[in-house]
This record gives C-alpha cells, structure tokens and sequence, in this order.
C-alpha cells in the first residue's frame, strides 16, 4: 500500500524551520548547512523532518531510522526490504511517499526549458503537449525514474509518457513491476507519484506529528 505525505513549508518561514535542525538525522543535518540559500535550507530541512515523521506514521521510530542507499544512490531503510519510501521538495511544498514497493515522487514549482525536453524526452512525446504538459511530462518521467532507482543509468527517452485530460499513462519495459503514475495538482506546483498502487489521497501534515510534536 503506498501512502503520500505533503507538506506545505510556508508553515515553516522566517525562523521555524531553524528549530528542526537538531531533530534531524546527522547526514541530513550536514545537508542543511551545507545549502548556501535560507529558501534551501528550509526546503531540506522540511523535507528531513517529512521523512521523519512519515516513517513515524509507518511504525518506524526515529532511533530505527538508519539509511543505506542502493548501488545507484537511491536511500532507503537499512534493514528493511520491504518498506520503500522516496522524497521531493520544489517551491513551497515538500512531498514524501511510502510504500511496500519501490515508489518515486516528484514536485516542480518550474517546467524545464523546451531545449532541455528536446535533449531529454522522445520527440513523440512533445507533439501534442497539452496546457501545462510539459512540467507533467517531467515530473511523471522524474518519477518513474526514481521509481526503479537507477539514477542516471536510465535515459528519459528510454520510457515513455503518453499525457491525456484525465491523467498520465505509462509505458515502459525497465521493469516487471506494474507501475502507474498518478498527478496531483498544488496551486501552480505539479507533483507526479508513481507507485504499483490506486492512487492515495495525499496526507497533509499540519500542527505536531508522530514523532513527539514539533514546529510543522
């Protein structure tokens, strides 16, 4: 069963997101400072804190949350297989999905460049884009490819994408794995979840949370 987990980091502005730092992992932490702009602080920051509480929701302790990333630096949990989990953060939101099977997530506030999508994407693919096509196309490819965990090995011409008014279909031979994507709409931010599953309703995190409460 996969599970998405949204959080809006307007919650966070000024100071707030200052006061997660010691609530985060140490290598999560070092990611943090080592951000040279507030707005990406913050943005890792709240991204670090969603996971945290997301594998709270998920039975997993905070103690128990030790990472390990696969030979493609995709990060899961060490020591069990069989909860995935995969996390992004653009604009004002941060994203987390969680799942029994490999899951990508992905959130843009930006469409890429049309030259970038010409490089990148099958020229089929850029034909007939509708309105807003092209950050769906890029947020559905991000996240089958973060999906199957290959990183850079897998070409974003090597699957496609078919976009139609009610959704976005996959088509696809990298995996055995039944994937479907499913698109969610913030305001002017697209976010595209792709998972084996139906497509989750989206858990907004407000307020405290699992793990012991908190400036979200």
């Amino acid at each position: 069963m996969t599970r998405l987990y949204l959080l809006d980091l307007t919650a966070l502005a000024g100071a707030q997101w200052q006061k997660l730092i010691p609530l985060l992992p140490p290598e999560r932490q070092s990611r943090v400072k080592a951000c040279r702009f507030e707005e990406d602080k913050l943005r890792v920051a709240g991204a670090g804190w969603l996971l945290r509480c997301a594998l709270e929701r998920e039975g997993i302790p905070f103690d128990a949350q030790c990472f390990a990333e696969n030979p493609w630096g995709k990060p899961g949990l060490d020591g069990k297989p069989d909860l995935h989990f995969n996390l992004s953060h653009s604009g004002t939101w941060a994203v987390c999905a969680v799942s029994d099977r490999p899951v990508g997530v992905d959130v843009e506030a930006k469409p890429c460049s049309m030259e970038l999508a010409k490089k990148q994407f099958l020229p089929r693919e850029l034909e007939q884009l509708p309105e807003d096509g092209l950050i769906r196309l890029w947020t559905a490819k991000e996240a089958f490819s973060k999906a199957i965990g290959r990183g850079l090995t897998v070409r974003l011409d090597s699957f496609e994408v078919c976009l139609h008014a009610d959704g976005a279909e996959l088509r696809q031979d990298l995996s055995p794995l039944p994937y479907r994507l499913h698109e969610y709409k913030l305001g002017d931010v697209r976010l595209s979840l792709c998972c084996t599953d139906e497509r989750p309703e989206p858990e907004y995190m407000k307020g405290t949370c699992a793990c012991g409460g908190g400036p979200v």
